[in-house]
């Protein structure tokens, strides 16, 4: 069964504009929520990257992780001639050919947050020097980053052992949304209801894009 999605990948994004932090914390938390339901049932994606996370623009799942085609139960050792993913995004060892792990699927939303931060990708160039460069050191996490660059390094850590859990980086990356002040710091003098000028809301209406997902 097909479910038909309309909305932008984060490639999109990435290519168009620069996101608030704000929002990219809100993506990451969903994101989070999303693989940790995945890998409570003993799956891993196995390629993460911008152009399979999707904003949805709906309030009851803003971002949709999509296209689980090489998905595979953690633990299953990779099969002779099967793609198992997206090279710039591979973690270290899933770029060594080991078992499906789901901390594979952590570290590679870890680059995908990165690249959403920075607008570059963490390990460009050919495929093999990508590759490479993955399996001798950590991504280059600019300290500017603030609280970011401490869930940053945790989600790329080297040893797979020491990154969360996709349902902890969820809870750490609830942690960095901005804080919404209440209705009760709003001027008293200030009639609820009502939007003072130049303080109208955008609504971005996102492109008609299709996308099929297998479900």
């Amino acid at each position: 069964m097909e479910e038909l999605a309309l909305g932008e990948s984060l490639a999109e994004t990435i290519r168009v504009q620069s996101p608030r932090h704000g929002d990219v914390a809100r993506w990451a938390r969903g994101l989070f929520e999303a693989l940790a339901h995945l890998h409570a049932r003993g799956l891993v994606h196995r390629d993460i990257k911008p152009a399979n996370l999707m904003l949805s623009g709906l309030r009851r799942s803003p971002v949709r992780i999509i296209d689980f085609g090489i998905a595979a139960a953690a633990g299953s050792a990779p099969e002779p001639g099967i793609s198992s993913g997206t090279v710039h995004y591979m973690s270290p060892e899933q770029a060594s050919g080991g078992v499906a792990e789901p901390s594979w699927d952590v570290y590679a939303m870890g680059l995908v947050l990165l690249e959403l931060l920075t607008g570059s990708k963490a390990f460009p160039g050919t495929a093999i020097e990508s590759l490479v460069a993955r399996t001798l050191r950590s991504p280059e996490i600019p300290d500017h980053l603030g609280d970011w660059a401490v869930l940053l390094r945790s989600l790329t850590a080297m040893d797979p052992k020491e990154r969360p859990t996709a349902a902890h980086a969820s809870a750490m990356a609830a942690r960095l949304i901005p804080v919404v002040p209440s209705p009760s710091q709003d001027s008293p003098d200030k009639p609820r209801g009502l939007v003072a000028a130049g303080q109208c809301r955008t609504v971005r209406v996102f492109p008609s894009r299709r996308h099929r997902q297998q479900a």
